[in-house]
């Protein structure tokens, strides 16, 4: 049942929320003038930066901040914690704190555990939203009438006795590996959950609750033009190279009914070098689509792997030379030789990836997901250390610039990106020694960019999956020697209507192409 094609009747009427809102702006107003006592329910970390954030008065507070859902604090380190738990969890997951901040758009909290987790799988943490602070309405938990319950492990939640999805709520986090820390949007559009100034919160796992009273603690919408940057969708550069990193979910480009979607996306990105995953088809098979449905010119070159059948390179510049890099049994990375020297100033290797995806236990006799991608990842690793070390198989002079990508699928272990970024390798029975990538010894750079026009990091987004939208596709470089001088995802549903068509694009061009979001990076040397 699509929930958002219902209608909620709101519990207040619009003079009581107005009324509410003045109130309780007055008091947090009046707290700003105030002395610097924080009071009994100021539970912030005293190791924490200094913040300029009040107390919550009357159990309420507000803090307006222009997040940006990219998987760490950067933005949070000098925002107020709203919550700080002592309870250890009694031997299960503990959740510790707990900051809040919204903007016009979206409500972002930000968690942390005294463990990893897998905020998708395997845990029962409930979050629960008293939109209209009225214990009496809702669903009885945690002192609250919880108009809201979403639980994160299961993937499910209600909505006033409804069962909804994450689409229905615009639920977003990152990371999507295992942490400690996450961060979490709500989109504020969805006005059948949100629908006043103010509301109340809780937090539950099978050992431990936030708060420990009851009653949640009170948070107040209030008016803001606070707004994340995010990058624009520029034209392809003058002078560097525009890299694309695209999942094409099962060659759907080469379906025709998709086809005008695909044209119109490339069209708007201008790329210079597409790398693509998931194209059952050969190269030769792909560059007659791409040249005669697509739009990409004749002149272009393209290659795909023996060994593997879902990964093919596409390059205005010439492929000089190819390398299977091995992983498991049927799943190899491939490496390819650019001659971008008229327009980068060097060589380029680009290394194409797109390890085994998902969680699984495996059988007996069967490694586990987590387990697969780590030998894909480490078998690039070991490349590149070969590469840096001399002993790599194009022969390069030192220096020259590399980058990795594809649809990494990293949604168990952190190790596995920790592993591409650092070269540090866990079966080095199999593939060698650990090794530093880049030239200098130090880590590959994370280019990580950011929708255009929105607060979120993610590349992968599907309303008809439980999964909400995640990070699955990367983009690393040698920073050592290049400079990422633009970045982004396209996601043409969050663009506005003046951008989709000084661009030629359509609301929907990406949800109709792939599940994947085209994920650029515009590369400079140094």
């Amino acid at each position: 049942m699509q929930f958002l094609s219902q209608r909620f009747s709101r519990f207040s009427s619009a003079f009581a929320r107005s009324l509410q809102l003045v109130v309780l702006t007055v008091a947090l107003a009046l707290s700003f003038g105030g002395c610097d006592s924080t009071g009994t329910n100021d539970t912030r970390d005293r190791s924490d930066p200094e913040v300029t954030v009040p107390a919550p008065v009357d159990g309420f507070a507000s803090q307006a901040a222009a997040i940006v859902v990219d998987g760490n604090d950067r933005d949070w380190s000098n925002l107020s914690t709203r919550y700080n738990d002592t309870d250890d969890g009694d031997g299960r997951i503990g959740i510790q704190k707990l900051w809040m901040a919204h903007t016009d758009q979206h409500l972002f909290l930000r968690l942390t555990f005294d463990r990893r987790i897998d905020l998708l799988e395997n845990n029962n943490l409930t979050l629960y939203l008293d939109t209209d602070n009225n214990p009496n309405t809702g669903a009885s938990s945690l002192g609250l009438g919880a108009e809201l319950e979403w639980t994160f492990g299961q993937r499910t939640g209600r909505l006033r006795g409804q069962e909804i999805s994450h689409d229905d709520i615009g639920v977003s986090s990152l990371p999507t590996v295992r942490a400690n820390a996450f961060e979490i949007a709500l989109d504020r559009s969805a006005d059948s959950v949100f629908s006043g100034d103010s509301l109340r919160v809780g937090l539950s796992t099978n050992g431990d609750r936030l708060p420990d009273e009851d009653g949640g603690l009170g948070y107040v919408f209030s008016d803001t033009d606070a707004v994340a940057d995010a990058p624009s969708l520029d034209a392809s550069p003058a002078s560097g190279v525009r890299v694309l990193s695209y999942n094409v979910l099962g060659g759907s480009i080469f379906e025709p009914d998709v086809q005008p979607n695909f044209r119109r996306i490339l069209d708007a990105i201008g790329p210079d070098i597409l790398g693509l995953q998931e194209v059952p088809q050969s190269a030769s098979q792909t560059e007659q689509v791409a040249k005669n449905e697509l739009g990409i010119p004749a002149a272009w070159d393209w290659d795909k792997t023996d060994t593997n059948t879902d990964l093919v390179l596409g390059s205005r510049y010439p492929i000089q030379d190819r390398h299977i890099i091995p992983g498991t049994e049927n799943t190899s990375s491939a490496a390819f030789l650019l001659d971008t020297q008229d327009a980068l100033g060097d060589k380029l290797i680009v290394v194409l990836m797109h390890p085994p995806c998902c969680n699984g236990e495996g059988g007996p006799n069967e490694l586990s997901r987590d387990e697969k991608r780590q030998l894909v990842v480490d078998g690039v690793a070991a490349f590149l250390g070969d590469v840096k070390q001399g002993n790599g198989p194009f022969g390069v002079q030192s220096g020259t610039p590399m980058t990795v990508i594809g649809d990494m699928n990293f949604v168990g272990d952190p190790q596995q990106p920790r592993t591409l970024r650092t070269g540090e390798i866990v079966n080095t029975g199999r593939f060698g020694p650990s090794a530093s990538p880049d030239w200098d010894g130090s880590p590959l750079l994370d280019t990580n960019p950011q929708q255009v026009a929105a607060p979120f990091h993610t590349t992968w987004t599907y309303s008809e999956s439980s999964f909400s939208p995640g990070r699955l596709d990367y983009i690393y470089m040698t920073d050592s020697v290049l400079k990422a001088s633009h970045e982004f995802v396209l996601n043409t549903q969050r663009l506005s209507d003046a951008t989709l068509t000084e661009n030629g694009l359509q609301r929907n061009d990406t949800v109709v192409a792939s599940d994947h979001l085209p994920l650029v990076v515009d590369l400079t040397l140094r």
